[in-house]
């Protein structure tokens, strides 16, 4: 997959789930997926559905096929679980963690604050959206930039912070608590981990 600038809401109907938690996308105007022959069932092979799985998980977390391709080649070299360990490296990146902050409305609008320079890792500013977290690291805002994330985070609609981060609205400052569990992990539709596995693996 390569740099997606059209409309997000076309990727969220052409896999049938919400790939961002605001009403545009929960709620959509049409369901259908886009195009001149959306109304028709999707009639999906086994590879239809393993793809269709995988593009669900790349949306969300804005990657690329590449991207995505080398998770899933740490996530079973590890000695943990597959879905578990790919679930940790997707839910630690920088951008995704101020999404789950509350400080940003969508994963494209954390991945601009992070890439912008707007925010410090253990005082440190990183500029990288695909930057892993650890237990024990604390994401700051720049001084400077504190009144845009403010003005961000009251865009956000519902704010449900994970047990695995903890969080300063005052100061605008996380923390990582831990590592997330797989049950930490909130997303606003299902996902078949075993289908996005044989995908990669086939």
């Amino acid at each position: 997959m390569g740099v997606y600038t059209g409309p997000k809401l076309k990727l969220s109907r052409s896999v049938g789930v919400p790939i961002a938690e605001t009403s545009k996308h929960m709620n959509p105007r049409r369901t259908s997926r886009p195009g001149m022959h959306g109304f028709r069932p999707a009639r999906r092979s086994l590879y239809g559905r393993q793809l269709n799985e995988k593009q669900k998980l790349a949306y969300y977390y804005n990657l690329r096929d590449r991207q995505l391709r080398l998770y899933m080649a740490k996530a079973v070299r590890s000695k943990r679980p597959t879905p578990d360990a790919l679930q940790e490296l997707l839910e630690t990146r920088l951008d995704n963690v101020l999404r789950r902050l509350g400080w940003a409305r969508t994963i494209w609008q954390a991945r601009q604050l992070v890439s912008h320079g707007h925010i410090q890792v253990n005082g440190r500013r990183v500029d990288i959206p695909s930057f892993h977290v650890s237990a024990g690291d604390v994401v700051t805002v720049k001084e400077k930039s504190k009144p845009l994330v403010k003005r961000c985070q009251e865009l956000v609609e519902e704010r449900l912070i994970p047990g695995w981060l903890s969080t300063d609205d005052a100061k605008l400052e996380g923390k990582v608590e831990r590592m997330p569990f797989p049950e930490d992990v909130r997303l606003p539709f299902d996902v078949a981990y075993s289908l996005v596995i044989e995908y990669y693996t086939r």
